[in-house]
């Protein structure tokens, strides 16, 4: 008898030493979670997901086709004039530009009611790890070296979410940026084409009919990751963008987009093919989708109909809802998406600033824009006072340098922004690109980001001249992100330097 109660008693302490262990895991799960550690658990093998991914793939791209358009591409309206500034106050007309025969709308609005009805009835489960968060960008070839840089700047605010980098296909793949440099920053990249060829047609045509603009919104659908602070290669925080996921208005709404400088611009006709009321034009600026905050367990639907909105983007839902505005492409397709299926989002306030110089012959060069702080930018009351100070707008939370963008390969160089290149006067003098002096940058920033951004170039130049593909043919490229750093911010080093022996 004393045998067997032993045992028993054995076997329900192995059972609670279980459970225990069972439950302090499901514990460091979860606070690995809330902390955003990046290395939350992570759920199951990559090729499980890659085939999870394949396979959904296969069935959405035959729901997109069968629910396509078929009729003739609209006629994209040229000369709108739509760069208007955009001005809360100003109580404008809404454009009404874009010109569609009678078929063309029928097959539009009968094409997005069906695929609405389809998507809501059959219920997709998009390919993710749950309770996970991360970031993600879209880098071909060429701009491998600038989201290098926008990931170094990323771990210069001391994150260490996960990165996924997003290439179209094996030919965009770089050896060293993909295979070496990337995974020491807790960065990966991710071929597009691995998941399209697990369907047949796909793999048949040698395309997945994704282009441009389009592969934004695949990168997004395909990323592992639940919640998801998609930025372009040539966007990076300022500060660190955990707190954004535990923040409103990220909590309640799972979808935070930011300001363009334009008034928005889409054709009436959308609205009536969408089912959607229209907003008054200066309810809200157009979208600058260089930055996006997604859930995708609360935006499943939504994220399915951007989809098709970018599926068919270049010929019909680009031209419906820009007109032909600066930046039209995939800018308005998340917003749109969301408001079509009565989902929740939210959209910064505070407008987007311009960042450049005046030269000294008189000419505006801007060549970014910073976006701000959603969570400040949503409750007010927790912008900080800066002593006597009041500050009554946001921090800025964003730097997207669009042009030119900051490849060290080619930015001391690029005839794109003038015969002088940006980070050169018109008087032939180096400059700083975004603050005429460290005073400015720092009142405005918070910190000198300018001299941060540039040490970052100048590293990535050294530590990898000759080494990238993209950079083969390019000569001197660490000789002149030294020159330009050294005649930029030399005296703000010998001010270091010079501090650094006083405090000793």
């Amino acid at each position: 008898m004393s045998i067997i109660l032993w045992t028993a008693s054995r076997r329900w302490i192995s059972v609670a030493l279980v459970g225990a262990l069972i439950v302090f895991m499901i514990v460091i799960q979860r606070e690995a979670i809330l902390s955003g550690s990046r290395f939350a658990y992570y759920t199951r093998p990559q090729s499980e997901l890659l085939l999870e991914q394949g396979n959904f793939w296969k069935s959405f791209r035959k729901d997109l086709i069968d629910h396509g358009l078929k009729v003739q591409p609209l006629t994209h309206p040229e000369d709108t004039a739509l760069d208007i500034s955009f001005n809360a106050s100003d109580h404008r007309a809404r454009p009404d530009l874009l010109s569609m025969t009678i078929p063309q709308w029928e097959a539009m609005r009968n094409s997005h009611s069906s695929f609405v009805n389809k998507i809501r009835a059959k219920a997709y489960r998009l390919p993710y790890n749950a309770n996970t968060r991360g970031i993600v960008t879209t880098a071909g070839g060429p701009y491998l070296p600038v989201a290098l840089v926008s990931i170094r700047m990323l771990r210069e605010t001391g994150s260490t979410l996960p990165v996924e980098v997003f290439l179209s296909t094996w030919k965009e793949y770089d050896p060293v940026i993909c295979g070496k440099v990337l995974p020491t920053l807790n960065a990966q990249c991710v071929i597009l084409q691995d998941i399209f060829d697990h369907d047949p047609a796909t793999r048949k045509a040698k395309h997945s009919g994704i282009d441009k603009y389009q592969y934004k919104i695949m990168s997004i659908l395909f990323s592992s990751f639940e919640d998801v602070l998609f930025l372009d290669s040539d966007c990076f925080p300022i500060h660190d963008p955990e707190s954004l996921f535990r923040s409103e208005p990220y909590v309640s709404t799972g979808l935070v987009l930011w300001p363009d400088f334009w008034f928005p611009s889409e054709s009436p006709l959308f609205f009536e093919i969408a089912a959607i009321r229209p907003p008054p034009i200066y309810q809200r600026a157009s979208t600058e989708a260089g930055e996006i905050l997604y859930s995708k367990r609360k935006h499943e639907l939504s994220l399915l109909l951007a989809t098709y909105y970018n599926y068919y983007g270049p010929n019909f839902f680009y031209p419906l809802q820009s007109q032909g505005a600066p930046g039209e492409g995939d800018k308005e397709t998340f917003l749109w998406s969301a408001a079509a299926l009565d989902e929740t989002f939210h959209t910064v306030k505070k407008s987007v600033h311009a960042l450049g110089y005046v030269t000294q012959s008189g000419d505006w060069k801007g060549s970014a824009m910073a976006q701000f702080d959603p969570i400040q930018d949503f409750n007010p009351a927790s912008i900080p006072n800066d002593g006597d100070k009041p500050t009554t707008y946001p921090r800025p939370f964003f730097a997207h340098v669009n042009f030119p963008k900051l490849d060290p390969g080619q930015i001391f160089e690029d005839s794109s922004f003038g015969a002088t290149g940006p980070t050169t006067d018109s008087d032939g003098t180096r400059r700083r690109v975004w603050h005429g002096n460290k005073t400015d940058a720092v009142e405005f920033f918070g910190l000198d980001l300018e001299r941060i951004v540039w040490r970052v170039v100048k590293d990535v130049a050294c530590e990898y001249e000759g080494e990238f593909v993209s950079w083969n043919r390019k000569k001197n490229v660490c000789r002149k992100a030294e020159e330009y750093w050294s005649a930029v911010f030399g005296d703000d080093i010998e001010e270091e330097e010079d501090k650094e022996a006083e405090e000793s």
